[in-house]
């Protein structure tokens, strides 16, 4: 079993790095030992885990599916260690899918974890879709919407309608929500369906000349002067402040979005690195 485990260790660190040099000279072993590693995992399993040129290192779909194993037994070993010695050590990488918005927030902010836990390394995945998370290799992800006893609530962040001042002195500013119906509405969205927006109670079939599944490709058309978007306030503060955007009905009731997290720990002990980050995840919330 303990060269099964460090064959595991081994195998993930190259399926990681695709480099055995690299991985030898982590693991003050030579290039022989790593490759032998890697032999007796597929001498064990009957399988080819990698594929190997003379410039290149991939893994076969095979390796793809051992590697969430590996990962799996190298977890429940570091748990066991880190349990029986009374220690649990915040170190290791965790992955973590997060919103367009929510990732620039966070990474603006990420320092400061990592001055807490110097061994830590984060991966953001950033996305507006949202994948599962076996199938996008994530510890954790941020949903919208209350996803019930199985997430954790972050909180929730205001939205607020602004358009460049430009764009308005070219158009009678909207005095009313059905005026927006009137105006170039620069909309999240993709597909047939037309975009609605919730303002004061009112549900409005919104249209414009542009719409996209990234909140940042929104953002940066409404900046262009393109038209009216409704945006998370945490992405145009600093517009605002400086002038580079102008509220729309800055007085209209707009419902906020409610953000989860969900993790992949349901039926195991979720690691230090985890708890460390989904603290850092709340502590550091929009608006919190």
């Amino acid at each position: 079993m303990t060269d099964m485990v460090l064959a595991l260790r081994t195998f993930a660190k190259v399926a990681e790095t695709l480099n055995f040099t690299a991985v030898a000279q982590r693991s003050h072993a030579s290039n022989t030992t790593i490759a032998r590693r890697i032999d007796f995992l597929e001498d064990h399993f009957g399988v080819r885990l990698l594929h190997r040129t003379t410039r290149s290192l991939t893994l076969t779909p095979e390796g793809e599916r051992l590697l969430d194993h590996a990962r799996a037994v190298i977890e429940e070993m570091d748990h066991a260690e880190s349990d029986l010695a009374g220690t649990g050590d915040v170190a290791g990488v965790v992955r973590v899918g997060v919103t367009t918005a929510l990732g620039l927030h966070y990474a603006e902010r990420i320092g400061l974890l990592l001055s807490e836990h110097p061994a830590l390394r984060i991966e953001f995945a950033v996305s507006d879709w949202q994948d599962g998370l076996a199938d996008a290799g994530l510890d954790l992800a941020l949903r919208v919407g209350d996803l019930g006893p199985e997430a954790h609530a972050l909180g929730s962040f205001s939205r607020i309608l602004v358009a460049r001042p430009d764009y308005l002195a070219r158009r009678p500013a909207p005095r009313s929500a059905r005026d927006l119906l009137e105006h170039d509405c620069i909309t999240y969205g993709y597909g047939p369906n037309r975009t609605a927006w919730d303002i004061d109670g009112q549900r409005l079939k919104i249209s414009g000349s542009f719409r996209a599944n990234s909140s940042e490709a929104v953002y940066r058309a409404v900046s262009s002067g393109l038209g009216i978007g409704l945006l998370p306030r945490i992405r145009v503060r600093g517009d605002l402040e400086e002038g580079r955007l102008t509220p729309v009905l800055p007085a209209a009731a707009i419902e906020p979005l409610t953000i989860s997290v969900i993790d992949r720990f349901a039926n195991t002990r979720m690691p230090a690195r985890v708890r460390a980050v989904l603290k850092f995840l709340g502590e550091n919330f929009p608006e919190a």
